[in-house]
């Protein structure tokens, strides 16, 4: 048996504009064992530019990794565009 199932992902207040998406795959490998694939995906707009964060693995994932990991990056963009705009 194979399926996938496809959710939202709540992000962090960081950003413009964020979107994320939690999908699951459930199928048997070759000798028949059950097997699950997570992965999580999420963009974060920041004025003109963007992020791009996948995290995932067999089984589950801890959306708090993921949602960490946006938050790291979104306000890590957000300084560098601080930064440039300081040195125009």
């Amino acid at each position: 048996m194979r399926g996938v199932q496809v959710g939202d992902l709540p992000l962090p207040e960081v950003g413009d504009a964020r979107q994320g998406l939690r999908v699951t795959l459930a199928g048997e490998t070759a000798d028949g064992e059950e097997s699950v694939l997570t992965v999580e995906l999420a963009a974060v707009r920041v004025g003109a530019d963007a992020i791009g964060v996948t995290h995932g693995g067999l089984g589950d994932v801890s959306t708090e990794v993921t949602q960490a990991a946006v938050d790291l990056g979104a306000r890590r963009l957000t300084e560098i565009r601080r930064q440039a705009r300081a040195a125009v």
